[in-house]
């Protein structure tokens, strides 16, 4: 599966588990929501959870810079709790992303976004 995520953070682990076994590996926290659009979600919370995922130590050598825009190939398993889990295989740097305020002009005087006119709000 490949989708666009932008990668927030990046960093490599080398270390000796308690039975003594080598694990290596990346770790990575990322967006799958690329347009960073304000959310209000229905279960109350606001905004968009990075993900956070550990993939394998030689995809450090893809990840150019962070945060950044990447095409990103997913595989997926099942975890030992049942539950689906999305690993990054593969990562494609396309371009570096800026997060920037929105300027106070784009609000209304309750400090909320204005609504645009083409949408319909119940």
């Amino acid at each position: 599966m490949k989708m666009q995520i932008i990668l927030l953070y990046a960093g490599q682990y080398d270390m000796t588990d308690d039975s003594g076994k080598r694990v290596q590996g990346t770790s990575v926290n990322y967006y799958f929501n690329t347009d960073l659009v304000a959310e209000d979600n229905v279960n109350g919370t606001k905004g968009t959870r990075p993900a956070k995922s550990s993939c394998e130590f030689q995809v450090m050598g893809k990840i150019k810079r962070a945060p950044a825009l990447y095409d990103a190939e997913f595989s997926m398993s099942i975890g030992s709790d049942g539950k689906p889990v999305l690993k990054i295989i593969d990562l494609d740097y396309i371009s570096d992303v800026q997060i920037t305020p929105v300027p106070d002009s784009q609000f209304n005087t309750n400090h909320e976004p204005d609504q645009k006119p083409d949408k319909k709000v119940s």
